[in-house]
């Protein structure tokens, strides 16, 4: 999961900054991508005791791709739980690259279950929130025949979890006709404290529902897609899907009913 309030904040610095006579940024040195659309989005997130887990909407989203020299921001609407990435390019390389990144990379809860639900949880009542990982690292990317494979060892550096993930995956575009398909498949490993800290149980937090645990480390297989069709001059036809599974350990917590997870979408959106 990494962060769509970024992107709209950096988003409205593009538009701005184009319609200001005298922009703040450098011309020569910004790039910019952006398309904006209104999907059906619906999410099945890994199913927390007595929580409600699957969520249907109406819902914007966004694709873009922004660079101010060396820093950037990309995002893309197939990415798992609608993804963006922060970063500063160290080393550019022919078919290789290194990079300093910041992302979020766990779903956050509270005994109101997922997101900000007004009602608590009787099973969660009790239990400490759990925030949102705030990582910081190095990506290291290369090209591999038709993909781009991206390796990530990042820490929490912000956030209150004192632990680490690596990420891995790989990504390609085809061309099918008029169809254009985005595939990207990879893993993700936490490490212990990083894994205990959203599906460990301490001991003030036991009820009638959940036992002392201490999770071990964990692990996260995932497949993503998406296809774009053009239906007019500057609109796209838009559908993805994600899906993630989790390691047993993940499942073997009392907070979790289920380590599967899944998003679909389908919309349109205007390509500026």
């Amino acid at each position: 999961m990494k962060r769509i309030s970024y992107l709209i904040f950096a988003a409205c610095l593009v538009i701005m900054g184009r319609a200001q006579a005298e922009p703040w940024y450098d011309e020569e040195d910004f790039d910019w991508q952006l398309s904006l659309g209104a999907f059906y989005v619906n999410t099945k997130l890994p199913k927390l005791i007595g929580a409600k887990h699957e969520f249907s909407s109406l819902a914007p989203l966004i694709d873009a791709k922004l660079q101010y020299k060396n820093f950037y921001l990309n995002t893309h609407s197939g990415d798992f739980f609608g993804g963006s990435d922060l970063g500063y390019q160290l080393i550019q390389r022919e078919g290789w690259g290194l990079d300093v990144i910041f992302g979020n990379y766990q779903i956050p809860f509270s005994e109101n279950g997922y997101y900000s639900n007004d009602d608590k949880v009787k099973e969660l009542e009790g239990i400490r929130k759990r925030k949102v990982d705030q990582s910081i690292g190095f990506a290291y990317y290369q090209n591999i025949g038709e993909y781009l494979t991206v390796v990530e060892l990042v820490y929490d550096v912000f956030g209150e979890s004192d632990g680490w993930v690596f990420h891995v995956e790989a990504t390609r575009n085809f061309e099918l006709r008029n169809w254009d398909l985005w595939l990207n498949f990879g893993a993700n490993y936490y490490s212990q404290n990083f894994n205990d800290y959203f599906y460990g149980v301490d001991p003030s937090e036991v009820n009638d529902y959940l036992y002392g645990f201490t999770a071990g480390d964990g692990a996260t297989a995932f497949v993503q897609t998406q296809l774009n069709y053009p239906i007019a001059q500057d609109w796209v036809y838009s559908a993805g899907a994600s899906v993630l599974v989790g390691s047993g350990g993940v499942k073997s917590s009392p907070l979790i009913e289920s380590n599967y997870a899944r998003v679909i979408f389908t919309g349109v959106k205007y390509v500026f």
